[in-house]
């Protein structure tokens, strides 16, 4: 009976764990393509206003589609990360607890741990891809606006793209701070290296 009711235990965490993973790489997918949508939806915009001549102001549109398409895509990446973390600390313990062997269900732990810079460097220049393009299309339309209504549009997508880069500075906290220290660092050790050279050549050629 106890051999049964571990076989069932097993078969439910192996369901659970092939369903979790089902749901990260569906919404993988959709990120993919959320990401070709938006700069084929770009491309119809520049192509309206480029060879058709259409309003150079359809361009506002941009940034209000980069700041949803983004944050999209940024709150399915919060998901996967959740299944992941759900993974590692509640059905890896528990499948641990069944079988007794601690090398079952690592996947996640280790591409946790070894993603570090190649995901953020990855993700960081994917996510580039909204709030640069809109940025570019509002300094574009800038010049051309006429209207209060032009400029209500404008200022719309403004605000769109602000909320964009603030939520993106949000997720990416941990990353940016090390990013920034990496830089501090590799800066001082810079200068020591210039200012060493600098003292050397002085001592090289007295006065």
């Amino acid at each position: 009976m106890s051999g049964d009711r571990a076989d069932n235990r097993s078969n439910l965490l192996i369901a659970e764990y092939n369903s979790i993973r089902a749901v990260v790489a569906q919404k993988s997918s959709a990120s993919h393509a959320l990401v070709g949508a938006y700069l084929t939806m770009v491309a119809v915009i520049l192509g309206f206003v480029v060879a058709n001549r259409a309003d150079p102001r359809l361009l506002v549109t941009v940034p209000i589609l980069a700041a949803s398409s983004g944050i999209t895509i940024l709150r399915r990446r919060q998901d996967r990360d959740a299944a992941n973390r759900y993974v590692v600390e509640v059905l890896r313990p528990i499948a641990v607890e069944c079988c007794g062997d601690e090398r079952i269900l690592t996947w996640e732990e280790f591409y946790a741990n070894h993603r570090a810079g190649r995901s953020f460097l990855y993700e960081f220049g994917l996510q580039l891809v909204f709030p640069l393009s809109g940025s570019a299309a509002l300094i574009a339309t800038l010049p051309l606006l006429d209207s209060f209504g032009d400029w209500l549009a404008w200022l719309a997508g403004l605000i769109f793209l602000g909320v964009l880069v603030f939520v993106y500075a949000q997720q990416n906290r941990p990353q940016l701070g090390r990013v920034v220290r990496t830089a501090r660092s590799s800066s001082r050790t810079l200068v020591a290296r210039l200012r060493g050279r600098g003292t050397g050549d002085r001592a090289g050629f007295p006065d």
